[in-house]
């Protein structure tokens, strides 16, 4: 049983270009915005609802804490 198990996982098919070029942008997108909300964590005095580090740390879960910094947390 574990033997076929392990044979599954080596016989993935690698990713058809089509699809990397779906990816690529979305991660292209999720990376900017996880390094607007670092760069402005780190330069305002304050945020909205919670805390600095708190929204450091939400800026790494993606592909939602970007936006919700951006929806809740970002001064205006």
């Amino acid at each position: 049983m574990f033997k076929h198990c392990c044979q599954h996982r080596h016989s993935r098919k690698p990713l058809s270009r089509h699809v990397w070029q779906r990816i690529l942008p979305l991660a292209a997108l999720e990376v900017t915005a996880s390094t607007i909300v670092i760069t402005d964590v780190l330069r305002v005095k304050s945020v909205r609802h919670g805390h600095k580090i708190g929204w450091l740390l939400l800026a790494f879960v993606q592909p939602i804490g970007p936006w919700l910094y951006f929806a809740f947390g970002q001064e205006r």
